[in-house]
């Protein structure tokens, strides 16, 4: 059993921090929030029944983000076009906030491959924060960051947050529960 007994409400504009050491579940458990797995047992209920619709309204950062062969710029712009915004006035202004958001603009021609790991965290916070999530399932985010690193990405979440958007997040740093 890799998880047991949990429950708990996500409400909009809340923060639900997850706080244990390695190997407690806490990645199972976000995977499991937002569908990436199916449980064995017991069940996962959203307010939506409609399983799409609840999908669309969440989006996921991975403790160690998987970075396209594209440019900073044109891995946020893919997410939004899989998430089927066409328009390009409205891609390019959605993909020009997300990088301001996490401080980004000026890396935004730069093979995001080669960005540092803070960079390429906050990459994957922009692509995220450019869906426009109700609710946003952050692992563990700032594993491995520089303290200037983590500042900037608490910075854009304290945003998220401030913007309505529920936030739930995996840590085992307990500074950073607080």
């Amino acid at each position: 059993t890799v998880l047991d007994g949990v429950s708990f409400s996500v409400a909009p504009g809340s923060r639900t921090i997850v706080v244990g050491p390695n190997g407690a579940g806490k990645s199972v458990l976000l995977r499991l929030l937002h569908g990436l797995l199916e449980p064995t047992t017991g069940d996962v209920r959203w307010a939506n029944p409609d399983t799409a619709a609840v999908r669309r309204a969440q989006a996921m950062v991975f403790q160690r983000p998987v970075m396209l062969r594209r440019s900073v710029r044109d891995n946020v712009s893919f997410a939004l076009q899989v998430a089927g915004v066409t328009d390009g006035t409205q891609l390019a202004a959605r993909v020009d906030a997300a990088l301001a958001r996490v401080g980004l603009q000026a890396l935004a021609g730069r093979p995001a491959r080669l960005c540092s790991g803070g960079e390429q965290q906050r990459v994957a916070m922009a692509r995220a924060w450019a869906l426009q999530p109700e609710v946003l399932f952050l692992d563990e985010p700032t594993v491995g960051m520089d303290i200037d690193a983590r500042q900037k990405l608490w910075a854009a979440i304290r945003h998220l947050i401030a913007e309505g958007n529920a936030v739930v997040l995996t840590t085992h740093y307990l500074e950073e529960a607080e």
